[in-house]
């Protein structure tokens, strides 16, 4: 092999910052924007003066907003100012938002678009940028804040003064309104604002903008000092009329040569009427230019300007003249036709440009007509005229789209389209493009639709992509849905065959495909989720039903059809519930090479979905007030928040150095708190994730945070003896309350603001009054630590939980113990009262959740799932449960009811071994509590419990002739049992370390096992007398031959093996075929254990002391997986 040239690093540089998703036609000089127009010389020449004198001043603020009313030339001016940045080498980057024209439309590709430019301008950016995405892999994915962080803000830093090309850089953002999320808007407005603490650049950001109440509000948070603005509308009439007369007199000319008019035409009298009637709209002097002079249209300028001109001169509202102009070109588009083709040509009008106003993202014409079942002939006659109203590409395959957003409004308003031949009725246009969506779906989707090799393949393993018309069906065709006319929305459910019942039946498993290939799986879930909430279960019961199962479907498997498109048909229906209604509609798209499915639930249980990404174990969780988000904190110093409705991870809040330990949202949902073990509370901003401050105070961790109900108090509470009280917008310590012995552990403001709570290790409840401070109590009655409190809606209650497995609920008044809740074997580490403040969830180291009547005190029920000490509970507003455990995960469960899933019941603690008898008719079990269970492998039901070890057993294995069971366990012993009679036949002693291996001979005579400390023993199974020992070193898995050689196979986590020479193994939570991921196993289904196995029947043991079953094929079996061989 040759050695790499220097190039080499560069290229593969090069190719990791290029993978960043970028929306190319975002930028001013894109190929499809290249005619758009900019400032004619001699026009704007004051306001292009102020803007370069800010952006050449380095005294001069950091943003700069120019904002006005639509069609006042915001675009215009900020293509003229990139332009001219470009070629002075100043323009950082350029991004041109736009509404309905796909990703300009939102900002989830805005910042890594900007940060692509960037690196392209200042190379030595470039290794900053790909470390950044080589440590946050995700990024594209995660949060503006992040996005914004890790890809501009700290690369940008890390410059060295040589390594920039220039000491000041501009980038131009226009039209931020036209950004679809109004969240969205206000992170950006927040976030853009650190570039002027920049010290290695002078970094500017101009922005244009109609006066929208998100971004005016977003304005006003800022200082003055971080920006200027100017008004375009305020600015005086004279001047932007003579600049319109300018505009115009410069595109006559234009037209009278183009056209080659004689004469003086059209004259100056005219021009200047046309400029007065534009009233400072400069879309309206570009649209009349447009209409005049368009060269398709056989009429001369000349009649075209006297029709404009003939128009009503007497503006009656901001909009009348350019409502005149518009309706002068539509009509003109079909005056020369005979009646019967004028109202052909309106028909196709109103469906075509119908359509193209209200689409949600623009399309080619070959796209449009697909979309639309028409001709594309019939697209381009409906479009032949319109030229000056719609940009109409000479290249069929890029997208039409419109000239200026007012003719939509026009179009769409009935009040401005007076003549109804054009208004478009927006709800019938909804409705029309919803039934064409559903229709191309139906049509043309298809299992492994772009050819994926494996079922575990990724989205991006493929180079294949969906059709334009089919991804705009995907996509949208739930928001043309929720848009159409009533009639259709109220009919939808009235028969089984209707297009949408139809579509969960028939497609719903090949869209949730689709949108994986697409990476909007996210957006599917989001989609489901608002489907169901519109509809009403008593009126619609039949499609409700499936709608809200396929929700269940989608939020339950929502991780692994993001990463493995295929696992829809495979993982996502094997693992669903007996009764699914999904599953029972699809049940012949289950995987050919599972003979036998491992046994579900009947339905799907309380857990709504898991959410994995902490990288440790999950301390507290939080839902925002509103409901919307959720918040975890974690060992792992982090705090996540997550879409508290889809389960989807939004930001990563980064900043503590060591655990975080509590979490609150302020009253508001704007605001978020974090306490943790360095010592330190912060504050965050919800929608951005920027740090709002840190607060300092505390000599030891902080334990427990709360916000006061009005949101202008925070409590601390700390393993320094202390609880703090802080005013959160000045970031101050407002008073210090101390009286606990030990550690203070919890702390909670009662609903009505007037007290708070605390709670310690010195095994007490602490009263205090919220204003002054004053001690108000304590409560006595818990035997040990006194780990969490809280306060009932009302008041009226206090609950608090211990370290003695108790719960207390305490008269707030009296300081009495209303009642003891006793049912948790271990300590209580949570509670928490639904928002009505009649139920009580407490969580407990015994791995359960458990409901309490708060009236009674009575057991509602208990929540099993996790397989660790669960350390926090949360109610949402609307009465979800969301829990967080050891385990990592959190879980999201309905607190109405409490099904817990179950296949081989019996187990009280994790199941860590499993094995087959030879004759596959029984099977062992060996749990972390020392038990041993045999079961019937054909009914499953139990044959007896085998009691002797004093601790977890690791190890089971049966005899040749499955007449005796060996058992291994951490007590260093080897147990011998009759597997007929469930009797002890020996017990074999003498190794000093936990026991982790064992096997019989094949004659079964001698039994060989391993020790943790290294030693391997052989044995007689008949007197119970050891042989010999055999090896020193340490082993996991042990086989006997008849040569008595000792083969060592190693075991690591990632990687299980099965116990003999096969082709399925597990390995990283999936299910492989030849190395080739096959079935991505739950959480609720990983083994804790190796696998157990007769001929191609699988035993898995699972943490939850539960048992799997499941039957694979044999290879010669497997045509389905046979063409994966050669991937």
């Amino acid at each position: 092999m040759s050695p790499s040239s220097p190039s080499d690093g560069v290229n593969e540089s090069r190719e990791l910052l290029y993978n960043l998703p970028w929306v190319e036609d975002a930028a001013f000089n894109s190929y499809s924007v290249q005619h758009d127009p900019m400032c004619m010389h001699g026009t704007r020449v004051e306001l292009l003066n102020q803007i370069m004198l800010w952006s050449n001043n380095p005294d001069e603020k950091c943003l700069f907003w120019l904002n006005g009313m639509a069609g006042t030339g915001k675009s215009t001016i900020a293509r003229t100012i990139a332009r001219v940045f470009h070629e002075q080498g100043r323009l950082g980057a350029s991004f041109f938002f736009s509404r309905g024209q796909g990703d300009r439309g939102h900002a989830a590709k805005f910042f890594t678009s900007i940060a692509r430019c960037l690196a392209d301008l200042i190379p030595a950016m470039r290794d900053k940028i790909n470390e950044a995405i080589v440590k946050h892999s995700s990024i594209a994915r995660q949060a503006l804040r992040d996005q914004w962080t890790y890809l501009i803000y700290e690369p940008l830093t890390k410059l060295k003064c040589d390594q920039n090309q220039s000491k000041a850089l501009t980038i131009v953002i226009d039209a931020l309104d036209e950004c679809e999320s109004d969240d969205d808007v206000r992170a950006i407005l927040q976030i853009i604002t650190e570039a002027k603490s920049l010290n290695t650049i002078r970094l500017s950001i101009f922005i244009t903008s109609r006066p929208e109440t998100p971004i005016r509000l977003g304005f006003r948070m800022m200082d003055q000092i971080i920006y200027r603005n100017i008004v375009l509308h305020n600015i005086p009439k004279q001047v932007i009329e003579h600049d319109i007369l300018i505009f115009l007199v410069q595109e006559m000319n234009k037209i009278q040569k183009d056209h080659e008019v004689s004469g003086d035409w059209p004259g100056l009298h005219n021009i200047k009427i046309l400029a007065q009637r534009a009233d400072g709209l400069f879309i309206y002097a570009a649209t009349v230019c447009r209409f005049i002079g368009d060269l398709a249209d056989p009429e001369g300028p000349e009649e075209r300007l006297k029709l404009v001109l003939d128009g009503d001169s007497h503006a009656q509202s901001s909009t009348k003249a350019l409502d005149e102009i518009y309706t002068q070109v539509l009509r003109n588009s079909i005056k020369k036709n005979d009646e019967d083709s004028k109202r052909k040509l309106r028909e196709n009008f109103r469906c075509v440009v119908g359509s193209i106003v209200i689409l949600f993202d623009v399309l080619s014409i070959p796209a449009l007509a697909m979309l639309l079942s028409i001709s594309e002939g019939k697209v381009i006659t409906s479009l032949r005229f319109l030229h000056s109203l719609i940009d109409i590409p000479d290249d069929f395959n890029s997208p039409v789209r419109l000239l200026h957003p007012s003719f939509r409004d026009f179009l769409l308003d009935s009040q401005r389209c007076l003549g109804q031949s054009f208004w478009i009725n927006k709800e019938k246009a909804h409705s029309n493009l919803a039934r064409g969506c559903l229709e191309i779906m139906a049509k043309t989707l298809k299992r492994n639709i772009c050819n994926l090799r494996t079922p575990g393949a990724a989205p991006n393993e493929t180079e294949s992509k969906l059709p334009a018309h089919m991804q705009y069906a995907c996509l949208y065709w739930f928001d043309h849905f929720n848009q159409s006319d009533h009639v259709w929305q109220k009919n939808i459910d009235l028969f089984d065959h209707d297009q949408v019942y139809q579509f969960f039946q028939e497609n719903f498993l090949n869209w949730l495909e689709a949108m994986s290939l697409m990476g909007k799986i996210s957006e599917g879930a989001a989609i489901i989720t608002r489907f169901e909430s519109m509809l009403e279960p008593d009126k619609h019961d039949t499609l409700y039903a499936i709608v809200h199962d396929a929700k269940r479907f989608v939020l339950y498997n929502h991780s692994v059809i993001e990463k493995a498109p295929l696992q829809v048909y495979a993982s996502a229906l094997v693992f669903s519930p007996k009764q699914s209604i999904i599953k029972n509609c699809y049940l012949n798209q289950l995987p050919s090479w599972i003979i036998r499915h491992p046994v579900t639930e009947n339905h799907w249980s309380s857990a709504l979905q898991t959410l994995e990404g902490h990288s440790e174990l999950v301390n507290v969780v939080a839902f925002s007030p509103n409901g919307k988000q959720l918040a975890s904190a974690s060992n792992d110093g982090t705090v996540l928040l997550w879409d508290a409705a889809l389960g989807a991870s939004r930001r990563t809040l980064n900043g503590h150095s060591d655990w975080v330990k509590a979490i609150a949202f302020s009253p508001d949902s704007k605001q978020l708190a974090s306490a943790s073990h360095d010592g330190t509370v912060r504050l965050w901003d919800v929608a951005s994730g920027a740090s709002l401050g840190t607060l300092k105070g505390h000599s030891k961790s902080v334990w427990a945070v709360a916000f006061s109900p009005d949101g202008k108090l925070l409590a601390s509470a700390s393993n320094d003896c202390t609880v703090r009280i802080w005013d959160p917008a000045l970031s101050v310590s407002w008073r210090t309350l101390k009286g606990h012995l030990r550690s203070v552990n919890a702390v909670a403001f009662s609903p009505d603001g007037k007290q708070l709570a605390s709670a310690s290790a010195d095994e007490t409840v602490r009263l205090w009054d919220a204003v002054t401070g004053a001690s108000q109590g304590k409560l006595k009655g818990h035997s040990s630590c006194v780990s969490a409190i809280a306060y009932s809606p009302n008041s009226k209650q206090l609950a608090s939980s211990s370290n003695d497995s108790t719960v207390r609920l305490w008269d707030v008044a009296s300081g009495a113990t209303r009642r003891a809740l006793k049912g948790h074997s271990k300590k209580v580490t949570a509670i928490a009262f639904s928002p009505n403040g009649k139920q009580l969830a407490s969580t407990s180291a015994d791995c359960m959740v458990r409901l309490w009547d708060a009236a009674t005190g009575a057991s509602r029920g208990t929540l099993e799932g996790h397989s660790k000490s669960v350390w926090a509970v949360a109610f949402s507003s609307d009465g979800k449960l969301a829990s967080a455990s050891d385990d990592g995960t959190v879980r999201f469960w309905d607190a109405a009811s409490g099904a817990s899933r179950g296949t081989l019941e019996g187990h009280s603690s994790r199941v860590r071994a499993v094995a087959f008898s030879p004759d596959g008719k029984q099977l062992a079990s060996g749990s972390t509590n020392g038990m041993v269970r045999l079961w019937d492998a054909a009914t499953k039901a139990s044959r007896g419990t085998l009691e002797g070890h004093s601790s977890r057993v690791s190890v089971v294995a049966f005899s040749p002739d499955g007449k005796q069971l060996a058992s291994a366990s951490d007590d260093c012993q080897v147990r011998l049992w009759d597997t007929a009679a469930g009797a002890s036949r020996q017990t074999l002693e003498g190794l000093s370390r936990s026991v982790d291996a064992v096997a019989f001979s094949p004659d079964g005579k001698q039994l060989v096992c391993s020790s943790v400390d290294g030693t391997a023993r052989l044995w007689d199974v008949a007197s119970g007398w050891p042989i010999r020992d055999l090896i020193e070193e340490r082993v996991s898995t042990l086989s006997l031959l008849p040569y008595r050689r000792l083969p060592t196979i190693n075991h690591t986590e990632s990687y299980i093996p099965v116990s003999r020479p096969s082709s399925w193994f597990i390995r990283r939570n999936w299910l492989t075929w030849n190395d080739h991921k096959a079935l991505w196993l739950p959480v609720e289904f990983r083994p804790s254990c190796l696998w157990a196995e007769h001929g191609n029947l699988f035993v898995m043991g699972h943490s939850s002391g539960q048992i799997t079953f499941l039957e694979l094929a044999k290879i010669v079996d497997l045509p389905e997986l046979q063409s994966y061989r050669a991937c």
